[in-house]
C-alpha cells in the first residue's frame, strides 16, 4: 500500500486513515522511526512514558533515545 503524505513547516505528517486501521495505530500510540536504505520505515513501538513523565516530554524522549540508541 502507497499513500501520499505532506510534511508540515513543524516536521509533521499525517498517517492516512487507512494505514492507522491497517496497522491499529491509535491517537496516543509512539511509533519508532528509521531509516533503512534512504527510506523512512515507522514502526509502532512498545514505549509507554510513565504518567508522571508526561508532564516533561523532552526528558522522557531524551531517557528513551539514550535507551534505543545508546546516544544523546
Amino acid at each position: 500500500m502507497s499513500e501520499l503524505v505532506k510534511v508540515s513547516s513543524k516536521g509533521l505528517l499525517t498517517l492516512p486513515k487507512s494505514i492507522r486501521e491497517q496497522l491499529n495505530i491509535k491517537v496516543g500510540d509512539y511509533l519508532d522511526a528509521t531509516i533503512e536504505t534512504g527510506k523512512v520505515v515507522l514502526q509502532k513501538s512498545r514505549f509507554c512514558p510513565k504518567r508522571s513523565d508526561w508532564e516533561n516530554e523532552d526528558k522522557v524522549w531524551k531517557e528513551y533515545a539514550v535507551k534505543s540508541f545508546g546516544k544523546e
